[in-house]
């Protein structure tokens, strides 16, 4: 379980996050929702120790980031996007340093086969399409075999069948005992993956439990329609 209390941030005088507590059980997806520019990718970056986390107590199954950090980080996965892979290495290149990394035992032929990625696999990174450098990010997060993982807008450049496809594998991690916070602005997708949303507005997270509701209609009141109330 990731407990997280009291988590605030501020870019100078620009305050992203504001005293924000919240708990992501095991066997949980939660989705990270907010428009661009509001603090998504910062919040995930801060529960990695990638940015300064200042007073805030942040525990994964607990160990204490600050106190435990070696302990504490190699039970999480997390890269921003595919612009952070190495684009002069091969995919198997990256496979192959997180499964060292992170001391995993998950089979990385398999998973090739599973994500359909055996035949670019000696293929450098540079010469691949979007859609398949997300397969490569996703191919990370399931060698490093971590129990939580945070997720930055995974489905961007994916077909429909890919985006089913990774649907399935989020739900296959989340039977294993994974914990997921995944950002995302495919609302649809949203609604079919998630048990619970963290809409993160005005500084805070506002927490909304998946009953099978209309997630575009609750993205739309909760931000569209109050930047027309507050005009």
């Amino acid at each position: 379980m990731l407990e997280v209390k009291q988590l605030s941030f501020a870019f100078g005088k620009h305050q992203i996050l504001d005293e924000v507590s919240f708990t992501v059980g095991d066997g949980q997806i939660i989705g990270l929702v907010a428009p661009n520019g509001t603090g998504k990718t910062t919040l995930l970056s801060l529960l990695c120790g990638l940015l300064p986390s200042g007073k805030a107590e942040i525990n994964l199954n607990g160990e204490n980031l600050k106190k435990n950090r070696v302990k504490f980080l190699e039970q999480i996965f997390f890269l921003e996007s595919s612009n952070h892979l190495y684009y002069d290495l091969n995919v198997l290149d990256h496979l192959k340093y997180v499964e060292k990394m992170w001391h995993s035992k998950v089979n990385i032929e398999e998973t090739l086969a599973e994500l359909e990625m055996t035949d670019y696999k000696k293929k450098k990174i540079k010469h691949l399409s979007l859609g398949m450098k997300q397969h490569v990010l996703l191919a990370m997060y399931l060698v490093s075999d971590a129990k939580m993982l945070l997720i930055d807008e995974p489905l961007n450049g994916l077909d429909p069948t890919s985006i089913q496809q990774f649907e399935k594998i989020f739900r296959d991690l989340k039977s294993q005992g994974k914990s997921l916070l995944v950002s995302s602005h495919q609302m649809d997708s949203v609604g079919r993956i998630s048990d619970t949303v963290f809409f993160l507005r005005d500084q805070k997270i506002q927490v909304e439990e998946n009953a099978g509701q209309d997630m575009m209609h609750e993205y739309t009141s909760m931000f569209l329609d109050a930047e027309d109330r507050h005009d």
